[in-house]
Formats: C-alpha cells, structure tokens, sequence
C-alpha cells in the first residue's frame, strides 16, 4: 500500500519560503528565446532563459500545464545558499553547457519564435546544477512527451532536496487519481488546501478539467534503485502542482553517483463521467509503448 506522509504546518511554511520562484540574478547569463514543439495534439513551448525546460503545455488548444510556477529540475544545496535550478535560482542558475533539437532526425537550430512540428522531436540537454550534472532528454513524439533525467555528482556534495521533474498543472483540474504499485487506486479531488503529501509507490497519477472534458496523465517509466521515488500533487489556488521527489531528508552525494528516471506525460479527452476510465486505459497503453 502507498505510504501518504502529511507535513506540518511548519514544513508547508517552510517549503512556501524555499520554493517561491526567486527572479533571475542580475548576471544570469541566459538569454531570451522561445520554441515551440508539436506532435499528435500536444504543444510543449520551451524557453532558453529557464535553461530550456518546458513553460506550458497545450493540448488541442486547452492549457493544461501553465507558466504559473516553475517546470524542469531543481536541487537544494545548502552550501550553494538553495535552491539551483530552471526557475528557482536563490543558490545560483541552471547552465546549461549544450542543448540541440532533433525533428525526424534531423538537427534543428533553436531559432526564437520558431515553431517545430513532426512525428518525432528530441531536445537534448546538458547541464550543471551546481555540482550536479544533468542529462536531459524530451522527448514528444505521438502526442506523448517523456522525459528522461540522469544527474550525476561530479564532485562530493550535500543535497536537502532534489526534485527531477516538475509541472504546474491548471488549477481548472478539480480531481485526480493514482494508482500504486500494488494496483491500489486511489484519488481525491483539489480545493486549494494547500496539502502537499508525499507518496511512495505510485505507478501513475492523472488529473481532469471538466469544463473541457480533459485530462492529463503521468507515468513513471523508470525509477533510481538507490533511493525511494516519491510523488505529489501541492494543492495550491494558482496551480495543481505535480512533483516526483528522490529520496528523503538532506543526504551526501558522493563523486560519481548517478540517479536516473524518466516520466511520460499524455493528455485525452474524456467527459467528467468517464475521465477515470479513460485515465485508466491512457496509462495501459503507455505501458506498451
């Protein structure tokens, strides 16, 4: 059975103040540009100045994840004074030190404003997060967007928190669902609590907009085995984030260590009445593919 683990007052307060997207140090050295990815019903908009990670998420013309908060990954090193990351930079910037763009095969320059569509694209990604390299690729291919996270310590390093992937998902989502390892399903429905509960175990977890009869889905496709993988929605008025967490409380990484993971993210359309149902065969068929 999953394991729900609810936070204190205190450490919600806590978590508000460290992760409050900070604005950009005066010498950030990223600058402006935005592309935008299509294939299969799903747009996914990226942008240099948050070193190239996702800032919205369309899906046949209905937003479903939004720029109200921050997407991508981000780490807490206390030495570093925070949070590094895409968007929360109180302990320093993500840079990135290479990024290309693969459309059916082909490299593509990331030009601003551009508009790519295919069958295929590929976003591949290197980066520091402090001492922590990231090797990142985005994947949307078929309406469906993976996204695969290897970090790597390059050096001896104490991590508070890491989270690999993050998504603000509409607030206009009003009920979710998971289900757990052991086939358990479970679901709630949002209103703005707050909460911020960790899971452990869950296989898949997907959310729904009734008033456009969407839903999106997301599915862990591969999990580190060194630590556990935890998930949650925080349940906030401006947005339904949607975390994955690997391991627990401030932990040393040594030289050398790797964690890898990956997620699928999918979006269908389906009524209020049968979005469950539908959440249910979306996440079999990710499976297969």
């Amino acid at each position: 059975m999953a394991e729900h683990r609810p936070i204190t007052r205190a450490a919600i307060a806590f978590v508000l103040a460290l992760v409050a997207c900070a604005p950009l140090h005066a010498d950030d050295p990223r600058e402006p540009a935005v592309v935008t990815l299509r294939s299969g019903g799903m747009s996914v908009e990226l942008q240099r100045a948050h070193s190239w990670s996702i800032q919205q998420i369309v899906f046949r013309g209905v937003p479903v994840a939004t720029m109200s908060g921050a997407f991508g990954a981000v780490v807490n090193v206390p030495v570093a004074g925070g949070w590094v990351g895409s968007g929360h930079t109180a302990g320093g910037v993500e840079r990135v030190e290479k990024a290309s763009l693969i459309v059916d095969g082909e490299f593509v320059d990331l030009a601003d404003g551009a508009t790519y569509t295919g069958e295929r694209l590929v976003l591949q990604k290197t980066s520091m997060l402090d001492k922590l390299r990231l090797q990142a690729t985005l994947t949307l291919t078929g309406g469906v967007l993976t996204e695969r996270h290897e970090v790597t310590a390059t050096e001896d390093v104490v991590v508070s928190v890491i989270y690999p992937f993050m998504h603000p998902i509409t607030s206009e989502t009003t009920q979710w669902m998971a289900e757990t390892d052991t086939c358990e399903e479970i679901g709630g429905e949002f209103g703005a609590g707050e909460d911020l509960r960790w899971h452990d175990g869950w296989t898949w977890t997907a959310a729904h907009i009734p008033d456009r009869s969407t839903g999106i889905i997301m599915r862990h496709l591969e999990r580190p085995d060194e630590v556990p993988t935890l998930t949650a929605w925080w349940d906030q008025q401006r947005y339904h984030k949607l975390y994955v967490r690997w391991g627990g409380a401030m932990e040393p990484w040594p030289e050398g260590l790797t964690l890898t993971g990956e997620v699928a993210l999918r979006c269908f359309e389906a009524p209020p009445a049968g979005w469950r149902e539908m959440a249910r065969q979306v996440a079999a068929e990710l499976v297969a593919e």
